[in-house]
Order: structure tokens, then C-alpha cells, then sequence
């Protein structure tokens, strides 16, 4: 007997899900290269972000530029908290409360099924790291301040969770079709429907 086909909305959750992983990765890796190689292209980058509203190139002192960093690294550090809060408890009250309500006390299922809902908080948590981290590195600064790197912890931090809970698409629509009955039918019923060419 042929397995069930996959929803289109399951394998394109997926698909961009793992197109905003590997975007991460090589924010990270980008990061990194700037830092250890410090190509001469490099300047470009910071003369990009330094610049004012008409075009000109803002002059930074030393000091404020560490400020900066400073202000920067923390404001990730509380953005980052904040993110994975909400999405802690979003994974909550979407997927671990309907699971225990259907009689579903299987952790695997919701950790899976969470995956979908820390896209949205990890990722932007994620992207924020890695532009604080760029604007330091491309700068130079990033070589007399390495703390800076310690920015690159957000965007591993979302890579290294979305990649454990990574769910099988079986398993991804087994928890949907429990926490979500009303619209898997409905998609189950339109693509029966329109099955296409």
C-alpha cells in the first residue's frame, strides 16, 4: 500500500524552514571569515553601514564605536531572550495544551511539533546576532574586541535547536492533523479535489 502524500503546505514549511537554517550557517560562517581573514573588501561593508542620509560617511571615535558594540551586544542578548520567551510560550499554548487535551502526552510529538512556531522567533533572533556581529567584524573592531563574536551565539543558538527538532514530515502532519483538525481538512479535502496535471 502506497504512504500518503505529503501536503504541499507540510514539505513548502519545510523547504523554507531549512532554506532560513542554512541562511544562518552561512551568516555565521560569513562572520567568521570576515573576522580570520579580514579581506581588503572588507572596508566596503563598514563604509555601507557608516553612512548618513545623504551619503556621507559617519565619523566614529573609538569610544563610541565601543559603546556602540557594547549597546548593540546587549540589546541582542535581551532581544534574543525576549524572542525565545514568546516562543516558549507559543509552543505552549499551541502544540503541548491541544496535544494534552486530544489524550497526547508524547514529548517527541511536541517538540516536533514546536518546530513550526519557533521558525518565526529564532530566526529574526537569529538574523539580529549575526548583523551585530557584521557591523563590528567588517569595522575591524571585531580584532581588538573578540567579545563581540560572542553575538554569533544567537544565530547558532536558533541553527542548533531548529536542526534538533527538525521534524519528519509524517510526524509534522500527524501533529497538525491533532492541533489543527478544521484547516488539515480543509487542505487534505481541496488538494483530493485538484489533483493537478
Amino acid at each position: 500500500m502506497p504512504g500518503k502524500k505529503l501536503s504541499s503546505d507540510t514539505s513548502q514549511t519545510l523547504f523554507a524552514g531549512g532554506i532560513f537554517m542554512v541562511m544562518l550557517l552561512g551568516a555565521v560562517f560569513f562572520n567568521l571569515y570576515l573576522f580570520a581573514a579580514s579581506p581588503p573588501w572588507m572596508t566596503e561593508i563598514s563604509s555601507f553601514m557608516e553612512r548618513d542620509e545623504r551619503g556621507g560617511r559617519i565619523e566614529v571615535t573609538e569610544e563610541n564605536a565601543y559603546r556602540g558594540m557594547l549597546a548593540m551586544s546587549i540589546l541582542n542578548a535581551c532581544a534574543a531572550a525576549l524572542l525565545w520567551g514568546l516562543g516558549y510560550k507559543v509552543c505552549r499554548f499551541m502544540v503541548r495544551r491541544p496535544l494534552r487535551k486530544a489524550g497526547f502526552v508524547s514529548t517527541r510529538l511536541t517538540l516536533y511539533g514546536s518546530w513550526v512556531f519557533l521558525i518565526p522567533f529564532a530566526i529574526p533572533s537569529g538574523i539580529f546576532g549575526s548583523m551585530t556581529c557584521l557591523m563590528a567584524v567588517s569595522s575591524g573592531r571585531a580584532q581588538q574586541h573578540p567579545w563581540v563574536l560572542l553575538n554569533l551565539l544567537t544565530p547558532v543558538a536558533a541553527i542548533g535547536v531548529l536542526t534538533l527538532l527538525f521534524p519528519r514530515p509524517r510526524v509534522l502532519e500527524k501533529v497538525f492533523r491533532i492541533i489543527a483538525p478544521e484547516s488539515h481538512g480543509e487542505d487534505q479535502q481541496s488538494e483530493e479535489e485538484d489533483p493537478g496535471p
